[in-house]
């Protein structure tokens, strides 16, 4: 049955530096995470996403590769690397690594010898350019704001193609041996004993042209209708799955960037992709300037539309790209319920669960003014900030933004107790980013003790999955009831399973949208008690 084990096992992401610190320096490694293996065995784990773990200069926290073959020395070595395959497959575990190839370093040796030599083959590895009439080669932006385009020092008028910082190249698909270098990287890492890739921006890797862009509207870059999933770019993704990941039985995961109803079905009909991350449920808030909380009609349009329009849907609400779910979805005072509601999303709605590092817990944002602005970490804050001088004069604004669209929050280090250092590394060891005081109301050491805690909820979410055919491969129909209320069953061979869930902090009476279904009985709720009305947040599970 395709997709069984992601379906079925759900898959857990490891933001590595922020995990576990083996060695007290404040930075979560490999070793780390072999440490902490049996705890995520005890919880339903069986497939860790790695973020990045090559050698990189970490200016994009490793999204900025500059060996694919090799581990950063700040997350171990290669022997420790094999010792985690050897980990995880005694526990059943799998491991997908990071793909990250629509671009590299530019600390990469293939770009290195690209800039020192117009004549070197990696040159057309890249995107060089001349400019036009004194200006860049066209008017693409980039991603993080400002031109696409970077001037390349000792060269007249000669420019190189970034969608995203100019640290980080695009790479040029039009080449046949890069394409093949790819095809070497992916068979790597497969040979090491892999279950899959999670692939970076996948929808943009191939240009179809480089001609200007349209107008783009408020938040896009220009220039995107010339890349994002153009129909050599799948036939490229096709290629990888037939000439290397299928002859491992592997996975391929795929972000979509700029994904719409539209152009994302094809990767999953063809099956060029397994399952893939849309954005469209999550990026609301950057929408709305300074604005925290979702609103939850709108979070049920965005879920509904995808989920009635296009299958194998990747279902999640938080990564290292995004905010917490507590304070994006969930209104003060109801953290606990809350956060319970929107993982039972995430393993009831049809498609692959995803969960983020501490999601397990309930874990929080950065309380507001706790974490500064010169303390960020992120590169694409630091841009945003720097390219809104012109638009903003006031320096407090722009500060304001940048923490606004900051990704900070969901990369702090993880929580396994309470103590001073939370048990991510040894006490007074500074970690590489400040620790969240909020921790101490998330945390696993004190979760689990606890019978009403989000991760003792989660333990038994993920074991009613697995148990259930249904919630893996049913079909789903929206039921119709009130905006900010999703209701739906999963129907799979004569067994069907009615889902309620209030996305509000207000009581709804739902049971005249409901009575046509028998309830036969609650399989899980993250209320304990039963009420003719549906309270904040609540979700009940039911087998009809």
């Amino acid at each position: 049955m395709e997709n069984s084990l992601l379906k079925e096992r759900g898959v857990y992401q490891i933001y590595p530096i922020s995990f576990k610190d083996s060695n007290n320096d404040g930075k979560g490694d490999l070793k780390g995470i072999i440490s902490k293996l049996d705890y995520l065995q005890s919880i339903g784990v069986e497939i860790i996403w790695l973020s990045p773990i090559y050698v990189s200069p970490m200016l994009d926290m490793g999204y900025d590769v500059a060996d694919y073959k090799n581990i950063n020395p700040i997350f171990g070595t290669m022997e420790d690397f094999d010792n985690l395959i050897v980990e995880t497959k005694k526990r059943n575990m799998k491991i997908i690594m990071d793909l990250v190839v629509n671009h590299t370093s530019s600390e990469h040796y293939w770009f290195k010898e690209a800039l020192a030599n117009p004549n070197s083959k990696y040159r057309k590895y890249y995107y060089f350019r001349k400019g036009k009439n004194g200006g860049y080669p066209n008017n693409w932006t980039s991603t993080f704001t400002g031109s696409a385009w970077e001037k390349v020092e000792g060269e007249e008028d000669m420019y190189y193609l970034h969608l995203y910082s100019k640290y980080q190249p695009d790479l040029d698909f039009h080449s046949e041996e890069l394409i093949q270098e790819v095809e070497s990287i992916l068979t790597f890492w497969f040979d090491k004993g892999i279950y899959g890739f999670r692939c970076d921006v996948i929808s943009s890797f191939y240009k179809n042209s480089l001609e200007d862009g349209k107008k783009a509207k408020l938040g896009d870059p220009v220039g995107l209708e010339h890349y994002i999933g153009v129909d050599k770019n799948l036939e490229i993704i096709q290629r990888f799955r037939k000439n290397v990941v299928d002859k491992y039985n592997g996975v391929l995961i795929g972000e979509f960037s700029f994904a719409t109803i539209n152009n994302v079905p094809r990767y999953i009909e063809t099956k060029a992709l397994d399952t893939f991350f849309s954005f469209d449920h999550v990026n609301m808030i950057q929408t709305s300037l300074f604005k925290n909380h979702v609103n939850p009609k709108v979070l049920k349009r965005e879920l509904v539309k995808w989920q009635e329009n296009v299958n194998n849907n990747g279902v999640y609400f938080e990564n290292h790209d995004q905010n917490r779910v507590n304070d994006k979805y969930i209104k003060k005072g109801f953290y606990n319920p809350g956060s319970k509601m929107m993982l039972t999303l995430i393993y009831t709605l049809s498609g692959v669960p995803f969960v983020y590092q501490g999601q397990e817990l309930g874990s929080f944002n950065y309380p507001k003014r706790f974490y500064k602005f010169k303390e960020t970490n992120d590169i694409c804050a630091t841009m945003i900030f720097d390219s809104l001088k012109k638009i903003i004069p006031f320096r407090f604004l722009r500060k304001r933004f940048a923490m606004h669209i900051s990704r900070d929050s969901e990369r702090a280090p993880m929580a396994f107790d309470s103590s001073d250092s939370y048990g991510f590394t040894s006490s007074g060891v500074k970690p590489w980013q400040k620790y969240n005081p909020r921790a101490k109301e998330a945390n696993v050491k004190d979760e689990e003790k606890d019978p009403s805690s989000v991760l003792n909820y989660f333990k038994k979410l993920v074991s009613l999955r697995k148990e259930n055919k249904t919630l893996c491969y049913g079909d789903i129909k929206f039921i119709k009831t009130y905006d900010d209320v999703l209701i739906y069953t999963r129907s799979y061979n004569n067994d069907t399973i009615l889902v309620q869930a209030n996305l509000t902090n207000k009581n709804r009476n739902v049971s005249k949208h409901i009575s046509n279904f028998k309830l036969k009985k609650t399989l899980i709720s993250n209320y304990t008690d039963q009420n003719k009305k549906l309270r904040p947040y609540e979700v009940i599970v039911s087998k009809l």
